[in-house]
């Protein structure tokens, strides 16, 4: 039952957190974050610049480009905002990853900190039974998912299979009725309390919360958000019949039902060789399935209560490596789409120099870029929660929102 919420056992929640401390009013019901794996090209994708290996398109933003393999994301681009000079000194996978998804650099002490989609979750989490309050999507590795002193109720369940979702909820042969099922709970509960009541400690109690939940889960009237069958052919076609079309199809539907924190993350950009024919690869899923996704959500009024982000951990070198066909890590600057919820849209925030090496106008760093995603997601950015050890955490420090997208 561990998998329920992700691959790994869970302390329970570190006394003294509290989701009133991190509220603020309004905000989203929805966190979607599309999590480009590797490092995308910003001087091929959002970027354009001479030094592309392909040719620029023109979007639907008045006087913006971006690289061709996103010529139909191109045409939704108005929906949200570009922030173009996202920078970091992070320049290997797992320490940006880290930064990424909690604006910290890995320290030492502090060896037990949540994904910022753990935090949102906490922050957004239900009073009722148990769904899962954040998902992910797709590759899954390093702090992606993780609920670290939050506990395990707020690492993520895990989807890794999009043509089925969901698994393990009926028993693997026969059927079960309401009443044998009852029976088969009470004496699980029967043996469970006999063994609680004569060994005490921590995991008894983590096993105790997952066996809740799991049963919550399984008799959830909102599993049907998972059956992306029921979709009309046509719009499932629209999406694109791939994995990341899927994965983005199966994020509206979750929006929809107001899942908190939804993660997809899309690897393959780490492309320190053969990076065009990569990148046009990556593309041809993602674009039309992004495209879709941003119109479906503006369309439906579901952009107004939902945050949608798509970043990665840097960005990779402008001029082409020695190999002739290949990128390297650049955390030096990078592009983020965001837009949703309270947010302008059309917006450009920054500008790069004519290569794309450096910020010429607003650089925004990893916390500051946080701390945005936090004020828009209706979270309080400075607040200081409480780790595992007992020592404050405080979510992000000496950042503010970038103001330009309110």
């Amino acid at each position: 039952m561990a998998a329920l919420f992700g691959t790994k056992i869970h302390p329970l929640q570190a006394e003294g957190n509290s989701a009133d401390q991190l509220t603020l009013p309004g905000g989203v019901k929805s966190v979607v974050f599309l999590n480009m794996m590797g490092g995308m090209s910003h001087v091929d994708t959002f970027d354009p610049k001479k030094t592309s290996m392909f040719r620029s398109v023109p979007s639907s933003i008045p006087g913006v480009s971006v690289g061709e393999p996103f010529a139909r994301t191109a045409r939704e681009l108005h929906r949200v905002n570009l922030i173009r000079t996202v920078n970091s000194d992070v320049g290997d996978h797992d320490g940006a990853q880290h930064l990424l998804h909690t604006s910290h650099k890995r320290i030492a002490g502090f060896n037990d900190i949540p994904s910022f989609g753990a935090v949102i979750a906490f922050a957004k989490q239900s009073k009722g039974t148990y769904f899962p309050e954040h998902i992910t999507i797709g590759g899954k590795g390093g702090l992606v998912g993780e609920g670290g002193f939050l506990g395990n109720r707020f690492a993520s369940f895990h989807v890794s299979n999009l043509d089925r979702p969901v698994s393990n909820l009926k028993p693997a042969w026969g059927s079960v009725d309401s009443a044998r099922m009852m029976r088969r709970e009470m004496l699980l509960d029967l043996i469970n309390g006999d063994f609680s009541a004569r060994v005490q400690g921590a995991n008894v109690a983590v096993y105790e919360q997952l066996q809740k939940s799991a049963l919550d889960f399984m008799n959830s009237d909102r599993l049907s958000v998972f059956e992306l069958q029921s979709e009309p052919e046509a719009v499932r076609k629209r999406y694109g019949e791939t994995m990341t079309g899927k994965a983005l199809l199966l994020a509206r539907r979750l929006a929809a039902v107001e899942v908190p924190f939804i993660e997809i993350s899309i690897g393959g950009w780490d492309t320190h060789d053969n990076n065009r024919d990569r990148i046009a690869k990556i593309a041809s899923e993602l674009d039309p399935a992004l495209a879709t996704f941003l119109a479906d959500m503006d369309s439906s009024g579901l952009l107004k209560q939902t945050l949608f982000v798509l970043s990665s951990e840097f960005g990779r070198t402008p001029d082409v490596s020695s190999n002739g066909d290949g990128r390297d890590h650049y955390p030096k600057v990078w592009t983020t789409l965001i837009g949703g919820g309270s947010l302008g849209r059309g917006r450009v925030i920054g500008q790069t120099d004519e290569k794309g090496e450096r910020p010429v106008k607003d650089a925004v760093s990893v916390p500051e870029q946080m701390a945005t995603i936090y004020a828009a997601a209706g979270l309080k950015g400075d607040a200081v929660l409480t780790t595992s050890f007992g020592r404050p955490f405080q979510l992000v420090s000496k950042a503010k929102p970038v103001q330009a997208l309110f």
